[in-house]
């Protein structure tokens, strides 16, 4: 019997061969996969490649997306050992190299130290899906090592297809994207002409912010606060408004992350409380009758001579230190150092009669461990947990609040107050005290005087 006279016979081995074939090829491509993602650093290309390549796809007009991504570590240092964090961030790069060039052949570089610049032609849906990869597997290595999740990751992105735009351009509207993305806390964002715009106007104030406290171009608007079951007026939350010379008068909305991100929180702070004294010494009798809220960021509320700088201004204009509440900020999370110096700080005040509120609660870095770590005098609960009281399980919230609040002696101001549903809700809950637009918006100080 011949061989050849069996041709399936041949077909079977063919077939065989062929399927052996594709199996290998299968396993060297994951095996090369593989060392791509663990050998991620020496892959990295130079940041002079990247702009090249942008520039001759530009030519060509030829789409292509250049990826801004910014990657920061200090909550992960502050929570464990230099060298634990610095594994962490071997891991990241090699995650990021992944997904940024072997899934979506690209390729990536470093800038600067834990700044990365990438470059690719993807679809914005196929690479914001390629974003969200990148940060599955990063929370799966924060697991992995039993680790709190503590990095901060944003990428911003512009896409073009113009011959116009040039690599410097791009990169510095990937940069835009990528803070915005930081400051709406997105996981990424992409850059466009709109929040372009904004983005400048931020920087703007940014920079001229200094000269605009210099030159004294703020000023205060106040917001009444009223007793819940008498409904009449017992103080008000002061409000700082910016008359800027080239954008007109901009809420804090505006301002406020100029403030903090120039450093000067501690000026403004000093600068606004103030202004507000100068303002109840100019007619003390009359308006040393109510009480007057301001808000401090926690950085300025942590440092070691915020209590006797508060004292020394209320005495300079000679102001009853029960017409001053002081409002802690939920701005930022706190060490412990930080908390014991901020429980020094209102101890000390509270001695004098100044009035400690803690702001927002329910939103941000407030909580139930504020309740029991700061000796308080009012809770303000923020606007978001008052508004939802109008449902069942809302209400059982808020009504809980209240009570854990009262059983510490704290009392209570429900902020947000906007409808008559809000107002029966938070007084039903058992709630001390109440602001809103419902009862009054944000108004000058000659309105505020009528009321009076």
């Amino acid at each position: 019997m011949k061989f050849f006279e069996y041709p399936y016979v041949i077909i079977t081995i063919l077939a065989m061969v062929i399927l052996l074939m594709g199996l290998f090829g299968l396993y060297f491509t994951m095996k090369s996969a593989r060392t791509a993602k663990g050998s991620a650093e020496k892959s990295f290309c130079g940041t002079g490649k990247i702009e090249n390549d942008f520039e001759r796809a530009g030519a060509a007009g030829k789409n292509r997306t250049l990826i801004y991504v910014s990657v920061s570590l200090d909550s992960v240092k502050k929570l464990y050992s230099e060298s634990k964090a610095k594994r962490l961030y071997e891991q990241i790069k090699k995650i990021l190299f992944y997904h940024m060039c072997v899934c979506s052949s690209g390729e990536i570089s470093l800038y600067g130290s834990e700044h990365f610049v990438a470059l690719n032609s993807l679809p914005a849906d196929k690479l914001t899906e390629c974003f969200d990869r990148c940060f599955v597997e990063i929370k799966e290595l924060f697991a992995k090592y039993g680790t709190v999740n503590a990095v901060r990751i944003n990428f911003g992105y512009h896409s073009t297809s113009s011959t116009e735009v040039n690599f410097k351009t791009a990169l510095s509207r990937a940069k835009q994207a990528c803070s915005i993305a930081e400051n709406k806390n997105l996981l990424y964002n992409q850059w466009d002409s709109t929040n372009g715009k904004e983005f400048e106007r931020k920087i703007k104030i940014e920079n001229s912010i200094q000269s605009e406290i210099d030159n004294n171009r703020f000023f205060l608007e106040y917001q009444p606060i009223l007793d819940a079951e008498t409904e009449k007026i017992i103080g008000a939350e002061v409000l700082s408004r910016l008359n800027s010379e080239t954008e007109g008068v901009l809420t804090p909305y505006h301002f406020l992350s100029a403030v903090n991100n120039v450093g000067l929180n501690r000026k403004f702070d000093y600068y606004i409380f103030e202004k507000n004294c100068k303002w109840i010494a100019s007619d003390k009798e009359k308006r040393s009758n109510y009480v007057y809220t301001i808000n401090f960021s926690r950085s300025t509320l942590c440092e070691k001579d915020f209590s006797e700088n508060i004292i020394g201004i209320a005495e300079k204009y000679g102001i009853n230190f029960s017409s001053i509440a002081v409002e802690i900020l939920e701005d930022k999370d706190l060490s412990e150092n930080e908390k014991a110096l901020l429980v020094k700080n209102i101890a000390a005040l509270k001695e004098r009669g100044v009035l400690i509120l803690l702001d927002d609660f329910g939103k941000g870095y407030t909580g139930f461990g504020d309740l029991s770590d700061f000796d308080i005098s009012i809770v303000k609960i923020d606007k978001a947990i008052t508004q939802n009281a109008v449902s069942e399980t809302g209400f059982v919230i808020l009504k809980n609040i209240i009570m854990t609040a009262h059983d510490l002696g704290f009392k209570t101001l429900c902020e947000g107050i906007e409808t008559e549903e809000h107002k029966a809700t938070a007084i039903k809950a058992g709630c001390d005290m109440l602001q809103g637009y419902y009862f009054y918006r944000p108004m000058p100080v000659s309105k505020l005087e009528a009321l009076f």
